[in-house]
């Protein structure tokens, strides 16, 4: 497989968990290359990728699923997005090899947009969407030899779709997310070790948000739940947030933890990319969405929607279409926000192109970010490898 790899060189104390362990500051290098190609579904000869897809590490197991494309058109030509239900599954085998194998067993509906969290149970997908709209659908997928074993969980309260997770213990978190009528404020909790209470509701996020990214991480004092940018609509355009929120268990409220600044640069918005808790105090952030083109487009829609005439409207059309197929791809930037000191710093930048509408978690201690988006209406099939090297 190549690599189109690039290295990012960070002092921290390091780790702890799932993640790569080590004893003292020391100088970290993260190498990124391509692991896998997700497949074609097996009555399929392509793979267009898959965006928003339920995928997590399980054992020996990383697992892809679900997730959408459009294989007619893109969407501003008319194509229509569909949802899907197969699983993937890579494994490796005694040579050092990766396999890709697709059971017969799928989800039990076409799905994407799910929060998802890997634990040692299994891969726990929370809500997401199906062609009708927000879910509240709960469920586990596992690895039981060769067969998919699928664990029903207690259902949200409401459906909600592109919400964040993270667990820390047996406590599952999720925060925001879409509900039919936009951006919520949500954030719930579930305790692995007492599913039969249920989802209980936590103090609301302060502000209403979708994408953003969700990581347990301790603050010097305590183990909190970090949510980091995010995006919400309240009017023609979408908001693209840059606050930091933690919410601190012992004290069952949300603290301002942060802005999405590099010191001596501006403040800038962050949605649909992918993060991961590193080390003892440490959050990741991969890629994401900055807006400009994202909020373009929303005023050329309402432009359309406003035109007097049949001809105003196509050339509107028409410069939206353009714009979009033109995308340049998503921002390629690596931060990292360090828990402790509230301060974000720019890392890196990916050689590839980002993929958004997706998830980052451990594996191995490897990163992973599988499939996304990497333009709009553009799916990737890509497995990504962050490779973590540690040097004196």
């Amino acid at each position: 497989m190549k690599s189109f790899g690039w290295g990012l060189v960070l002092s921290l104390f390091l780790l702890a968990c799932n993640q790569p362990k080590t004893i003292e500051s020391k100088i970290m290098k993260i190498t990124w290359d391509t692991l896998a190609v997700i497949p074609p579904a097996q009555e399929k000869t392509v793979q267009l990728g898959l965006a928003g897809p339920v995928a997590g590490a399980y054992q020996n197991n990383l697992i892809v699923a679900g997730g959408s494309n459009f294989e007619d058109a893109m969407p501003w030509q008319g194509g229509t997005k569909l949802y899907h239900d197969r699983i993937y599954v890579l494994t490796q085998n005694a040579n050092n090899q990766y396999d890709w194998w697709q059971p017969d067993e799928k989800l039990p509906v076409p799905l994407a947009y799910s929060a998802c969290v890997s634990n040692g149970k299994g891969v726990l997908s929370i809500g997401g969407e199906t062609a009708e709209g927000p879910v509240k659908r709960v469920f586990m997928i596992s690895v039981d030899g060769e067969k998919i074993r699928i664990t029903d969980y207690p259902h949200l309260p409401i459906g909600l779709t592109s919400a964040g997770a993270a667990q820390k213990g047996s406590v599952v978190y999720l925060a925001g997310g879409l509900d039919l009528a936009g951006a919520t404020s949500h954030f719930f909790a579930l305790d692995l070790a007492a599913v039969d209470s249920g989802w209980k509701a936590l103090p609301d996020l302060p502000v209403p948000l979708s994408h953003a990214v969700v990581a347990c991480q301790f603050d010097g004092q305590e183990d909190c739940v970090f949510v980091l940018g995010g995006r919400n609509k309240s009017g023609i355009t979408s908001t693209f947030l840059s606050d930091i929120w933690k919410f601190v268990p012992s004290k069952n409220k949300w603290q301002q933890a942060g802005k999405l600044q590099v010191e001596g640069d501006e403040v800038f918005g962050f949605s649909a990319g992918t993060g991961l808790a590193v080390g003892e105090h440490g959050i990741l952030l991969f890629g994401g969405d900055r807006g400009n083109i994202f909020n373009q487009t929303e005023r050329l829609i309402d432009a359309a929607a406003k035109a007097e005439t049949a001809d105003e409207r196509e050339k509107i059309q028409q410069q939206k279409a353009e714009n979009l197929t033109n995308h340049p791809g998503f921002s390629r930037d690596v931060y990292l926000f360090n828990t402790l000191t509230g301060k974000l710093s720019r890392i890196g930048a990916l050689d590839g192109l980002a993929q958004v509408t997706t998830n980052a978690f451990w594996w191995d201690q490897q990163i992973i970010i599988p499939g996304g988006e990497i333009r709009p209406g553009v799916r990737s099939a890509v497995i990504t490898r962050g490779i973590i090297s540690l040097d004196e």
